[in-house]
């Protein structure tokens, strides 16, 4: 017998404790995977039924739900997390090898897959979870974007919290799922890397700040790094001082597009490199969509790294 899903049935980012059909008694998710779309979410609550009985599911896999007991690792194991949660270095990065993905309890910032062959980056989106067996994801919908590929193998990179995981993973044999879902082969090995709150991208492209005094023109700088919170700048004039305000003006290229970008900035440091000047800026008051198109274009730039 079906049971309508009701209010409370689901929680999101938590593995569902049973599965999900639709009004035909066709599965659409197992007992075992974690939710982690608002629009899936509340797709099953209009569309989902679940049953008292457990039958096996389809696509080839068998659900598994994630166990609520603490588990006892090995000396190995033991060895690895502690790699794994060193402290971080004047590096921009620590590179370790855990034997699975994390839970995800924090949004996945961004889920992007590259071919050997190629540069161009497929994005999708992370919808759902069968630990050790499965990712289910969609794409991102984009006049550009490629379809995923029965037989390739991908290179994908994950943002979640503060860490960057990268692994490789394919199509699975029978891939499609409800709703535009793909399921792809949960990972046998898993690198990640620590990145630092306040990570920098080293960069190279021009830009013009303006120190603000009356009649002086907007100088052309060098944007030399970039990060969520300031960026770093170079001049070959001398005419910012720090403790003062200016207003910084560039041009980023996030997701295929171009987007002129102002932001008004403090001058938190200063040297002098040969004949150039560097200058250290702190970001100080910017508009919210602007706050995170700068956020993109740090997370997509260590993405591609």
């Amino acid at each position: 017998m079906l049971i309508k899903l009701a209010s409370g049935d689901l929680r999101f980012d938590r593995p569902i404790d049973f599965a999900i059909y639709n009004a035909d008694g066709a599965l659409l998710l197992q007992k075992g995977q974690v939710i982690t779309s608002d629009i899936l979410l509340q797709r099953l609550y209009r569309l989902g039924y679940r049953r008292n009985s457990v039958h096996a599911g389809g696509f080839g896999l068998k659900p598994v739900h994630a166990p609520a007991i603490e588990k006892h690792p090995s000396p190995e194991a033991n060895e690895q997390d502690a790699e794994g949660t060193a402290p971080s270095s004047d590096a921009d990065a620590l590179l370790t090898k855990p034997s699975s993905l994390p839970n995800f309890t924090q949004k996945v910032e961004f889920f992007h897959l590259t071919t050997g062959d190629t540069k161009d980056v497929l994005r999708v989106e992370l919808v759902g979870v069968i630990p050790g067996q499965a990712l289910i994801v969609q794409c991102v919908v984009d006049e550009h974007a490629a379809a995923l590929t029965v037989g390739v193998q991908y290179d994908a990179r994950l943002f979640t919290g503060s860490r960057l995981f990268k692994f490789s993973t394919a199509l699975l044999p029978e891939a499609a799922g409800p709703f535009g879902c793909y399921f792809l082969r949960y990972p046998e090995a898993v690198a990640q890397a620590l990145v630092r709150k306040h990570q920098r991208v080293t960069t190279a492209f021009p830009g013009e700040l303006s120190s603000g005094e009356y009649q002086r023109a907007a100088v052309d700088v060098v944007v030399e790094n970039v990060s969520t919170t300031g960026a770093g700048v170079s001049a070959k004039e001398d005419f910012l001082i720090v403790g003062r305000t200016a207003r910084l003006r560039v041009d980023l290229a996030i997701e295929h597009r171009v987007r002129p970008i102002t932001v008004f900035v403090e001058v938190r440091n200063r040297r002098q490199e040969g004949e150039r000047f560097v200058y250290g800026l702190e970001f100080s008051r910017m508009p919210e969509e602007t706050r995170r198109d700068i956020k993109d274009f740090v997370l997509e730039s260590l993405a591609l790294q």
